[in-house]
């Protein structure tokens, strides 16, 4: 029994660092309004500090844990999450948030641009 508990306790020890490797995940991140790509927007693995941004033809790549979530953020835009699952390609549309763009446009009347 004692030989057997061992055994068990081995295989968890060694089963932990697969559940948590890394898996490459690619896709393109597009508005929602016209399916135009957007580039810089910020891509980070929520509760980190992982991250990177879209290029301009609005792809990305990065290395996250398999079920992690990644949050897209861009000026203008609203906020986005999304759950990774197992998947490594992902599309996201965001839809345009027109209150922020209402307080850009409020400064730059502020500021005399």
């Amino acid at each position: 029994m004692r030989k057997f508990l061992l055994t068990q306790l081995m295989l968890c020890l060694f089963a932990i660092p697969l559940l948590a490797q890394d898996i490459a995940i690619s896709g393109k991140v597009t508005s929602s309004e016209d399916g135009s790509a957007l580039p810089g927007v910020n891509i980070t693995v929520k509760g980190t500090s992982r991250g990177t941004s879209s290029d301009a033809t609005g792809s990305f790549q990065l290395n996250a844990p398999a079920g992690s979530r990644l949050v897209f953020s861009f000026i203008g835009f609203t906020t986005q999450e999304i759950a990774i699952g197992n998947r490594t390609n992902i599309t996201v549309s965001l839809v345009p948030d027109a209150s922020q763009l209402q307080e850009v446009v409020e400064c730059r009347q502020c500021t005399g641009w």
